[in-house]
């Protein structure tokens, strides 16, 4: 039981990794528009704009320096009914957030931004080593006296953006803007399993299992973006397009042992790939969004829509030698199905110094097909997607000081589901199978503070 219990645990330290990729507001940026829960298209007010929507840069108040909130969040997995047992697992971790930072400045009479975000950072390590003797092994080996079993799993994902966004007035009510972010990504992860058993007779049997893959893009996301002020209104619309890539670079590795049981058995097989063909893939993005002041507070609406993709080979992995007759061959691909997002923002006017924000967002996953190590790892290169939907909510305040802006609040996203992916190999010799059908609740606490400061002459203005 421990080993599967390590497994589902190994399943949900990952799934959160998956899942940044295949969820499209996972993450929000801009001090304001973290507190509005990304639901800015047609109203952002801060830095956000270089990715929301960079026509506002044409209307931004303050050309300054602007530091995105640090988060720090508390995420729980909580695991019911594991393997039909009624028992439970759950973990919690407290870590660090994306962030963002970035200014506004005039050049050539015109107005630019630049900023710098984490768009996706995820890095899990964990490895377990347990000893355990159950009828499966007893089976295959009936004089067993001692089994031993290490299981590793490695995941990181890494995606900076940075960025340079310029916009212009065209009349008094109508403005257009354009960003430019350059992507540096790397996708890696890395599976190891390998049980030893001792007989009674000092005979040791041996078996290890090693797959590892790794890929690198470089490339463009381009934002257009547009606002027009109506006059109880403002409205904005946010074109996404897909991912431009520029750099591509894959690498995929197998290796297999089994040694000590039988001569018929004993095998050794080493496979490794470098500079294979990879490709990344984002698709397109259309975002609409509204503005309604209410007295001297506003109501911010929004309306996110990606298309999907068609499955595509995310590395392409030659067939393998596995030890077999013939060689192997190995799919890792994906697809993804088109969503919608929907949410809403409201920003409270409770005194000249302190404003208040609230909001609530709907986050769908987009995967039908993943590539991940799971896959890889899985009896039969089975398919094994790993996604979630998710619910997002925050509130906070804006302290406006002379010298500065404060931002301080929190958010809570959640997200619960059947969690069914198996994690099992099965060999001539060794026959493990982990099964995982269980009920999955995640959340996350962010807490956040973040802080605006005009340029120095702005700043001494405003003292005055």
């Amino acid at each position: 039981m421990k080993s599967k219990n390590l497994l589902i645990i190994l399943l949900l330290f990952v799934f959160l990794g998956y899942a940044q990729q295949g969820n499209y507001k996972f993450d929000n940026f801009g001090n304001r528009s973290i507190l509005l829960a990304g639901n800015v298209t047609g109203s952002v007010s801060d830095l956000g704009l270089t990715y929301y929507n960079p026509s506002f840069l044409a209307e931004a108040e303050n050309v300054g320096f602007s530091l995105n909130a640090k988060a720090y969040q508390l995420v729980s997995y909580k695991l019911d009914n594991v393997l039909n047992e009624n028992t439970k697992l759950s973990n919690t971790r407290f870590n660090g957030a994306s962030t963002m930072a970035g200014g506004v400045f005039n050049l050539f009479g015109t107005r630019f931004a630049y900023s710098y975000l984490t768009k996706s950072n995820y890095n899990t390590d964990l490895n377990y080593n347990s000893y355990y003797l159950n009828d499966n092994i007893l089976s295959l080996f009936p004089d067993a006296e001692s089994h031993n079993a290490k299981i590793g799993l490695t995941s990181k994902v890494k995606d900076d953006w940075t960025g340079l966004a310029w916009a212009h007035k065209v009349t008094e009510d109508f403005s257009l803007g354009i960003s430019a972010f350059g992507s540096i990504y790397s996708y890696s992860s890395a599976s190891n399993n390998s049980h030893t058993v001792l007989s009674a007779n000092s005979d040791v049997a041996f078996y290890q299992n090693t797959i590892s893959f790794r890929q690198k893009s470089y490339g463009l996301f381009l934002k257009i973006g547009a606002n027009y002020h109506f006059p109880k209104f403002d409205i904005g619309v946010n074109v996404n397009l897909p991912y431009l890539e520029l750099y591509e670079d894959g690498r995929f590795s197998y290796s297999a042992v089994v040694a000590g049981v039988n001569p018929e058995y004993n095998k050794f097989v080493d496979n490794n790939f470098k500079d294979l063909k990879a490709k990344r893939k984002e698709p397109l993005g259309i975002s609409v969004g509204a503005g309604i002041p209410i007295k001297k507070s506003k109501l911010h609406l929004n309306l996110d829509y990606v298309s999907g993709l068609g499955q595509y080979d995310r590395l392409v992995i030659p067939s393998i030698d596995t030890g077999e007759s013939s060689l192997t061959p190995v799919a890792f691909d994906e697809k993804r199905q088109a969503v919608i997002n929907l949410g809403f923002g409201i920003e409270f006017f409770l005194t000249e110094q302190f404003q208040g924000y609230g909001g609530f967002s709907t986050d769908f996953n987009a995967f039908e097909d993943n590539a991940n190590i799971l896959n890889l790892s899985a009896e039969e290169n089975k398919d094994v997607t790993l996604s979630g939907d998710f619910y997002h909510m925050s509130l906070g305040v804006d302290w406006k000081l002379k010298w500065a802006s404060v931002i301080a609040g929190f958010t809570y996203t959640s997200s619960s589901g059947s969690f069914a992916n198996p994690y099992s190999f099965d060999t001539e010799v060794f026959n493990i199978d982990s099964n995982v059908d269980a009920k999955l609740k995640y959340t996350r606490w962010q807490f956040v503070v973040g802080i605006d400061i005009p340029i120095l002459s702005k700043k001494i203005n405003s003292l005055k």
